[in-house]
């Protein structure tokens, strides 16, 4: 029960509550004319304040008014399970936290509280032990809220709470009113929440049909046919990974792993032997350019005159022109060799091969 609407503004006028009914209307004087209003007088005042300091939501609240933020208001009401009143306070300009006379928090339902120290809690906090201790709601109630519970209960002009029974606003959704009302009426809300459920997920069906008529949802998502092919992509890589789990093949890219690494292994022994191959030429090179030298032809003319063959200028001209030609061979040979940047498979007999050009020159002489 409600017992004192309050607030550290001496303007504000405290409200008391007797137990029963409770009436507040605004009274004439003697004073009051014929014209004058009832209206405005603070009596949805009084149900948005108790709306607030019982963990409404602060955007458009009355008590966030700037005229009004810095006002501390105050509700005294009987608690369930306590054994004195408790008070609860809040501010516009700190919405966000309730200050409690007791901690009321964390005490089992069926324990006596105990007076304490005044303690600060989260709304959120708050609207839970709200849901826990009123409403008996703990766990997990989906389509029920603590909130919604109080809307039914105290309701409120300013959004239309007396135009429908079923409903706490105009805009309220037929399913989402139907489980909280069915709670207070101690129906099986939870089936009604099931169709609130049923309800939600036809509403989110008929605006997918909504979007795939529209032509841009198309550009973005894809054709139906797009989206086919993709979903038996999908499947199909899904059966893949299926079997490979059946065949232990925990990572797919073993395979291709040992083929390339076949190859490497592979690669790595033909440049070994590569290398000896290149080895062993770079040997017969060297040792090519080292043996490549002058043929010593000092000794023919000298045989041939005691052989009693006398060489004619014909001869001897042939014979320089050879010389020179030879010369030439060993020269070029050389610089091939000491020029050359690459291995090249050669025999000992390459570099000895000018020598057969002497011979030709006397066999022809």
């Amino acid at each position: 029960m409600l017992r004192r609407l309050s607030a550290d503004d001496a303007r504000f006028k405290t409200v008391d509550f007797s137990p029963g009914l409770n009436l507040l209307v605004a009274d004439t004087t003697s004073s009051s004319a014929e014209t004058d209003s009832r209206n405005s007088a603070g009596k949805s005042s009084v149900i948005e304040l108790v709306h607030f300091l019982l963990g409404a939501k602060s955007s458009g609240s009355l008590a966030t008014n700037r005229a009004l933020r810095h006002i501390t208001f105050s509700l005294t009401m009987d608690w369930p399970w306590q054994d004195g009143p408790l008070e609860v306070r809040r501010r516009g300009d700190s919405p966000k936290v309730v200050s409690l006379s007791r901690d009321v928090s964390g005490v089992p339902a069926d324990t006596l509280f105990t007076d304490g120290q005044d303690v600060e809690l989260s709304v959120e906090q708050w609207n839970r032990i709200i849901e826990r201790d009123l409403f008996g709601l703990d766990g997990d109630h989906s389509g029920v809220s603590g909130r919604t519970l109080l809307s039914f209960l105290i309701r409120r002009v300013s959004a239309h709470g007396f135009n429908e029974p079923t409903r706490t606003f105009s805009r309220q959704a037929a399913a989402e009113a139907s489980s909280n009302l069915a709670y207070l009426l101690g129906l099986d809300w939870q089936l009604v929440n099931g169709y609130r459920e049923l309800n939600a997920r036809k509403a989110t069906r008929d605006q997918l049909r909504k979007a795939v008529n529209d032509p841009v949802w198309g550009r973005i998502v894809g054709s139906t046919a797009d989206l086919r092919g993709q979903i038996t992509l999908a499947e199909a890589q899904v059966e893949r990974l299926r079997a490979q789990v059946a065949a232990f093949q925990v990572v797919p890219e073993y395979e291709r792993l040992k083929e390339r690494a076949d190859q490497v292994s592979r690669r790595i022994k033909q440049l070994a032997q590569d290398d000896v191959i290149d080895q062993h030429n770079l040997e017969e090179l060297q040792g090519a350019v080292t043996e490549t030298t002058d043929v010593e032809v000092s000794y023919l003319e000298p045989a041939y005159r005691e052989l009693g063959v006398i060489l004619n200028d014909q001869v001897r001209r042939r014979f320089e022109d050879v010389k020179a030609f030879h010369h030439s061979v060993v020269r070029n040979r050389r610089r091939f060799l000491q020029d050359l940047g690459r291995p090249v498979r050669a025999g000992p007999e390459a570099a000895r091969g000018s020598g057969g050009a002497w011979r030709a020159v006397f066999r022809g002489a």
